[in-house]
């Protein structure tokens, strides 16, 4: 059976338990309601052949590194038939020759012989990766992207008999993997851009069970993938985190702290906190900190992020949805990457890096 929760913007609407074909199925229980843009479907699978139905297709995966890795030890481990392709160079391969999993380092063959083809190659090198295989992909073959970027932004232009499908795990590489070794599901978004076949949301689901068990798996498109991942790297998890983190372990060094604690305050206590809500969310993290944290937690917060962040976080978003974040990162690409590269020199000089050498390892 196929639990499904159909939310609609910030109310559960209905909750019921859907046999496959489930398309039709929801017609007939949503009779009053059409699906919205707004309306989301999360699918939490409870039977193993619901969806599982993939073990007669040859899967190949398109690199091996943190996601690649983890996706086809997983496909492995759930009984697919799943084989590797890495070029005749890549460092790479004497790992895959540990794992007993098959790998090609020919990328014709490793096209021809895809019938569902996962491209877990880097955002930059997909499509000239892409011009390669497309002319050997067997006709109605499938093709998975971890990432909308490419397709939502038209650098991978694909054939019209290929099912085009997104299956992004919500997890890293290794965590993703430790979590289906361990028996754990594992989050996923599914979009499907293009179905040729008529089967392609079929697909979506039978791989995303076999990679991350019973999910949740929340539906959604390549576009709102792309761009809502894009901007949470870029106001939260990486550009937002690095440079709160950075600009408050400044101020404290710049009146007179010593930088070890400053480091230790700012930067390593980072992830005790990063785990209490990842566990209880932030309101259950606010139930288990201290009082005085709490009260400067609710009445300091939010003048370190008042409405000017708020605006710029507008326009950085604006900047995703209008293409020019892409613009700007492909003309870099185009150049060599100067600008990302002083950054990234620029960034290792930083005061806070050489402290973080001198602790490595220790603390929490």
């Amino acid at each position: 059976m196929l639990r499904c929760f159909l939310l609609h913007s910030h109310d559960l609407v209905a909750d019921h338990n859907v046999s496959a074909p489930y398309g039709a199925q929801l017609q007939s229980l949503f009779p009053r309601r059409k699906f919205a843009r707004r309306c989301v479907l999360i699918f939490a699978v409870s039977s193993v052949n619901q969806f599982h139905a993939m073990a007669a297709k040859q899967i190949v995966v398109f690199g091996f590194g943190a996601q690649g890795s983890a996706q086809a030890r997983n496909l492995a481990g759930s009984g697919e038939k799943v084989a590797v392709f890495l070029r005749p160079s890549s460092p790479r391969i004497e790992e895959v020759k540990k794992t007993n999993i098959p790998f090609l380092t020919n990328m014709k063959q490793a096209a021809a012989e895809a019938e569902i083809a996962v491209i877990l190659f880097s955002d930059g090198e997909q499509p000239s990766l892409w011009k390669e295989i497309e002319p050997s992909l067997p006709k109605n073959a499938a093709v998975i992207f971890a990432h909308g970027f490419n397709i939502h932004y038209k650098q991978i232009t694909p054939r019209a008999d290929l099912d085009i499908i997104l299956v992004a795990p919500l997890a890293q590489g290794d965590t993703l993997r430790s979590d289906f070794a361990e028996g754990k599901s594992t989050p996923c978004l599914i979009a499907i851009a293009q179905d040729a076949t008529g089967s392609a949301k079929k697909t979506a689901f039978d791989y995303a069970r076999a990679i991350a068990k019973d999910g949740p798996f929340i539906e959604t498109t390549f576009a709102e993938e792309t761009e809502t991942d894009l901007f949470a790297e870029q106001a939260v998890l990486c550009g937002g985190l690095f440079s709160l983190i950075r600009t408050a372990f400044d101020t404290l060094v710049e009146n007179g702290y010593n930088p070890d604690i400053a480091y230790f305050c700012c930067l390593k206590e980072v992830r005790a906190l990063a785990n209490l809500i990842h566990e209880n969310g932030i309101g259950g993290a606010r139930e288990r900190i201290s009082d005085t944290a709490l009260y400067g937690d609710l009445t300091r917060g939010p003048r370190v992020i008042d409405n000017h962040v708020k605006d710029e976080m507008k326009k950085i978003l604006g900047e995703i949805k209008s293409g020019e974040f892409k613009e700007e990162l492909l003309n870099d690409r185009k150049k060599q990457n100067p600008l990302l590269r002083r950054l990234k020199e620029q960034g290792k000089g930083h005061l806070i890096e050489r402290i973080h050498e001198k602790f490595k390892g220790g603390g929490s």
